[in-house]
């Protein structure tokens, strides 16, 4: 029992389910008054039927006997009724032919009227029926392939002209007939209503196309004519713009300018864009690059990547006009730049490198070199021309060097850290090639001046042991060293009598030096080379005495000046002084005798024949001079060279010249050779390759000998 009610309740529930919508549509369908369909057998329709549209044209054959017509309405239950030029409404049952109606040549008014199943709805549908004479001829619409008549088409109007361009060598037309049942044919050949005709081959220049209508019934003829100009081919062969990707022009383009150079490009810059834009859009246009086969591309739009070598390429733009004869070609120019940042050689003088050079080795060494060396020349070899070298020495500023020439470089003493950098033609690659060598610490160890004060030494860089008498009241004495160039970087240190060394500035007097009285007193001076190791010693023996004792003689011009270990109280006439010219053997004459009481010097003024370069022999008679002690001095005898030693050196060449042609190798290698050949010339204590050179170059020097 409880199962039955439970079905009744479902089977009414389903029931309310599918009676509910059909009811639902079948009210809607009774109110509604379209039409699904019209039959078009007289004509087609325009627009094309919709059951939304009301209004439509149509045009029918001038053939036909009337117009005709059938529909089916949306509901089956609607009524429909028809009516023509506004004639009484006629019934007309469902998809069921109206016959043929009654139809005015010309323009007709066709109604259908629809009335829903429920008269709600009346709905009227409108054809405007176009019902063409037998003798109509006329064309309702003409046209060509892509190209407007002119003037614009009008069915009265029989005659037109178009223009197209030279590349249409050919078009197609198509008529539209305003009676469909006329026929026509173009130029000749019959042609098919609201079809294209062609194609229709075109001449350059003038070019006719008739197109001849003649009526259903045959008595009316109507010609068309269409007059086209196809365009001679064009002859522009230029470009009007002219683009690349990732350079510039240069100069700016212009059409008639026919060569380019364009900006370098880096060594990452593998290809490029052209993009060249015809001025006539009809030319064809062509591309190649480093001479090969010539491309087309398409105007105004970038061409397809073109590789680039590594160096110049050539880029060509060949512009062919529309005649297929005319041509212009636009060459362009560019260097893809080198990363080639190699050296094919690295030399370096003085001395070799210790690694056999590499291209792609980057760091070398070389042989320790003496201190004498204070640079060191360093030839690069570019594997590239086009790229550039700079060279720096221990972290200095880089300065240009050129390939396959020397560039000089310092050398401090210790490590030292060369280094040669090459950019390539492309300076965003580098390479840095290192070079180590170690300059060695000086072994000079002489000195250039010692003097002490008070007193004098005629100090000679050859001799290292020297004696020195002073007065009994001297207590002390300092003494001054002096370093040449040579001797750079040397220490000097200084004692008395065997005490201890205290260290001594160069050119700087030492320490005070407290002399023993009544016994000789040795002040020692070290030279310690830079190096650690070499040394050299001077020794000056100072011994402390009343009797005055001559200690330097000077000769300024002809001016003798006289230095004495003691403070002078008289001293003789100049019958107590003689010199002698021993190169010579004449006497000068001694006048002039000059002193002051309590100084320690006196002097004279010698006369007679003197050149530089002559030996002189000084003699002083005892008792010439006299000290406040009452002592007086011993007789003494030295001998000197006149002039100093350029002008002793220039005096000996001109003697060696005897056959006073100049001088040359042979007299230099005589000086050289002689016993004064090795004197110091430069001033630097010490005989040198610089004072050879100053020799060498007093080759070709003639003297005028005296009178």
């Amino acid at each position: 029992m409880r199962i039955a009610k439970l079905l009744m309740i479902i089977f009414t529930a389903m029931m309310f389910i599918v009676v509910f919508p059909w009811h639902a549509r079948a009210a809607a369908s009774d109110a509604n008054a379209d039409l699904t369909s019209i039959h078009q057998g007289a004509g087609a329709l325009t627009p094309a039927f919709s059951p939304s549209v009301t209004e439509y044209w149509l045009k029918m054959r001038s053939s036909e006997q009337g117009f005709y017509t059938a529909a089916i309405p949306a509901n089956a239950g609607a009524t429909m009724a028809y009516a023509m030029n506004g004639s009484a409404w006629i019934t007309l049952p469902e998809n069921t032919s109206t016959g043929y109606i009654a139809t005015n040549r010309g323009e007709n008014t066709f109604q259908i009227k629809v009335t829903s199943a429920d008269s709600s709805t009346v709905k009227t549908y409108t054809i405007h029926v176009y019902f063409p004479a037998t003798n109509d001829a006329d064309l309702s619409d003409l046209r060509i392939s892509g190209v407007a008549l002119n003037p614009a088409f009008q069915p009265s109007r029989t005659s037109y002209t178009a223009s197209v361009p030279y590349t249409t060598s050919s078009l197609s037309l198509t008529g539209m007939l305003d009676d469909r049942a006329a026929t026509f044919v173009v130029n000749g050949t019959l042609a098919a209503d609201g079809t294209a005709f062609g194609p229709i081959p075109l001449n350059v220049g003038s070019n006719t196309i008739t197109v001849h209508t003649t009526s259903y019934d045959g008595t009316a003829n109507k010609t068309y004519t269409i007059t086209v100009m196809r365009a001679e081919p064009g002859t522009n062969s230029q470009l009007s713009a002219l683009s690349v990707s990732g350079s510039t022009l240069s100069p700016p383009f212009q059409p008639d300018l026919l060569g380019y150079v364009l900006a370098d490009v880096g060594y990452a810059t593998r290809e490029m864009t052209v993009t060249p834009t015809a001025a006539d859009s009809a030319a064809t246009v062509q591309l190649r690059v480093n001479e090969g086969d010539f491309i087309t591309v398409s105007s105004g739009l970038p061409s397809q990547p073109i590789a680039l070598n590594v160096g110049g390429n050539r880029i060509q733009v060949k512009v062919t006009a529309e005649d297929g004869t005319a041509a212009t070609t636009y060459t362009m120019t560019v260097k893809r730049q080198s990363n080639n940042a190699w050296l094919s050689g690295l030399d370096v003088a003085p001395g070799t490198l210790n690694e056999p050079f590499a291209y792609d080795r980057l760091a070398y060494t070389m042989a320790n070199v003496p201190y004498a060396t204070s640079s060191l020349a360093v030839t690069p070899a570019l594997s590239d021309a086009n790229a550039s070298v700079y060279v720096r020495a221990n972290g200095g500023s880089y300065k240009p060097a050129a390939s396959g020439s020397p560039a000089i470089l310092p050398l401090t003493v210790g490590s030292n850290t060369l280094e040669i950098k090459v950019l390539a033609e492309d300076p965003s690659e580098e390479k840095i090639y290192t070079l180590t060598v170690t300059r060695l610490k000086n072994s000079g160890a002489s000195l250039y001046g010692l003097s002490v004060s008070p007193g004098h030494l005629d100090f000679s860089s050859q001799v290292t042991d020297y004696s020195l008498t002073v007065s009994r009241s001297v207590s002390s004495l300092t003494v001054k060293p002096v370093l040449p160039d040579s001797s750079r970087g040397a220490a000097i240190q200084v004692r008395i009598n065997g005490g201890s060394y205290v260290p001594v500035q160069s050119g700087m007097n030492s320490p005070s030096l407290p002399l023993i009285s009544g016994v000789p007193n040795v002040i020692e001076v070290l030279v310690t080379a830079q190096d650690g190791t070499t040394t050299r010693l001077y020794t000056i023996r100072v011994s402390q005495a009343g009797t005055p004792v001559l200690t330097k003689l000077v000769m300024d011009g002809m001016n003798v000046r006289l230095t004495f270990s003691e403070p002078l109280r008289s001293v003789a006439d100049a019958t107590y002084f003689s010199v002698t010219n021993m190169s010579r053997n004449a006497a000068l004459s001694v006048t002039d005798v000059v002193y002051t009481p309590g100084a320690a010097e006196a002097g004279f003024t010698a006369s007679g024949p003197l050149q530089p370069g002559d030996e002189l022999e000084f003699r002083i008679q005892a008792g010439a001079v006299s000290s406040f002690s009452g002592e007086t001095n011993a007789a003494v005898s030295l001998k000197a060279v006149y002039g100093d030693a350029i002008q002793q050196m220039l005096r000996r060449l001109a003697d060696l010249d005897t056959d006073h042609d100049g001088i040359g190798i042979r007299e230099v290698l005589a000086y050289l050779n002689s016993p004064y050949g090795h004197n110091d010339l430069n001033g630097d204590g010490q005989f040198t390759r610089e004072d050879v050179a100053i020799v060498l170059r007093q080759i070709g020097t003639k003297f005028v000998s005296p009178t």
